[in-house]
């Protein structure tokens, strides 16, 4: 990995040489913006800075990070001397840097006014970085994958241990054991919602209890080096509704048509299209709510976005989300979703080790 991180700073300094960039500045305040800071440096932790130049670059950590970051970053680690600020600031003094970036969207406003008190061009890099990171590269889809792996094995596991009467919590509790278990990060965002409340499409697990004759949609990701799968599935314990049965076969042509379009050029609103056309011969396309998919990576949100309301045209090294859904008030709900790496001419399932099954248990 140490590897592809050092291939990352090549790219972005290539990016701050075409506009005029003297110094790329990450920080990172007690979490905030981990992201990428792991993404420029291999570094995951809550405090640090990484500021590139054009020809180094400085790797900033206080001494409870000093050693994590030395095994983890290809970087050489400056133990912080006064505060991370002042040392930035100091950083760019030796350097004289006079045009520079940092991600404002991702740094406090009180950070963002403290580091503009150099006398500079400031400049918000939020785009630049989100650029490079939309673009995965082969280690990047190989963390994804495992994750997949990880969460379709917890997945399955645990439908071995339902029963009617468990819990929305009790499962969704169940399901994060055994990601942990399994060497993933569990997730804090999982939907488990069951029988009518599945209309809601981000509905929370409660202490509903589960009972036979209901389906429960699952929403669920693991993490597996920083990196999430996303995957949605449903099953019932017992016969569910014929309807339910019906409407997921559906669920499948629309996601299996989107699919057949994943390519790079594509417009990703297209595929949005697609599947809602296929939804609508089937006449459930009213009951789809929302966009088909999105960009996943280090965040469980990325672009691009596969929505009527984006312009994003897919490229090769995206990967992306395709999750039709239906959603009637005071029936119920499904989704479907599966993870995608879109290649040159066409994409690959990431989360292929989970069949794409109404599971009846």
């Amino acid at each position: 990995m140490k590897n592809e991180v050092a291939k990352r700073a090549e790219k972005l300094r290539l990016v701050m040489k075409n506009e005029g960039i003297d110094a790329f500045v990450i920080i990172v305040n007690e979490s905030t913006n981990w992201q990428s800071l792991y993404y420029m440096s291999g570094f995951r932790g809550t405090a640090g800075a990484f500021v590139l130049y054009g020809d180094n670059a400085e790797f900033i950590l206080d001494s409870r990070y000093t050693k994590q970051g030395a095994e983890q970053s290809p970087y050489k680690v400056t133990e912080q001397r006064d505060n991370l600020v002042a040392d930035i600031k100091e950083s760019l003094r030796k350097h004289n840097a006079k045009v520079i970036c940092c991600q404002a969207a991702q740094t406090y406003h009180s950070t963002w006014q403290n580091l503009t008190e150099y006398q500079a061009e400031w400049r918000d890099g939020t785009e630049q970085i989100n650029a490079l990171r939309r673009c995965k590269d082969n280690v990047e889809i190989s963390f994804i994958r495992k994750a997949a792996e990880i969460a379709s094995e917890a997945f399955t596991d645990s439908l071995n241990n339902v029963k009617s009467g468990m819990t929305e919590l009790e499962f969704q509790a169940m399901l994060n054991y055994k990601i942990n278990q399994l060497g993933g990060e569990a997730s804090s965002g999982m939907i488990v919602a069951s029988g009518t409340r599945s209309a809601m499409p981000h509905g929370r697990a409660t202490d509903k209890p589960m009972r036979s004759g209901e389906w429960v949609t699952v929403d669920f990701s693991a993490v597996y080096m920083g990196y999430f799968c996303d995957i949605t599935r449903n099953f019932s314990i017992g016969k569910p509704d014929a309807r339910a049965l019906s409407y997921h076969d559906s669920l499948r042509d629309a996601q299996n048509a989107a699919v057949k379009l994943l390519r790079a050029g594509v417009a990703a609103a297209e595929v949005h299209a697609t599947a809602v056309q296929a939804l609508a011969e089937a006449g459930l396309d009213k009951y789809f709510t929302h966009g088909l998919g999105h960009g996943l990576g280090i965040e469980i949100h990325e672009a691009p976005a596969l929505s009527p309301k984006k312009q994003d045209i897919l490229a090769a090294g995206d990967v992306v989300t395709v999750e039709p859904g239906v959603y009637i008030d005071g029936w119920g709900g499904l989704r479907l979703e599966d993870d995608y790496a879109v290649t040159e001419n066409g994409c690959e399932r990431l989360t292929d080790k989970l069949n794409q099954c109404f599971y009846l248990i």
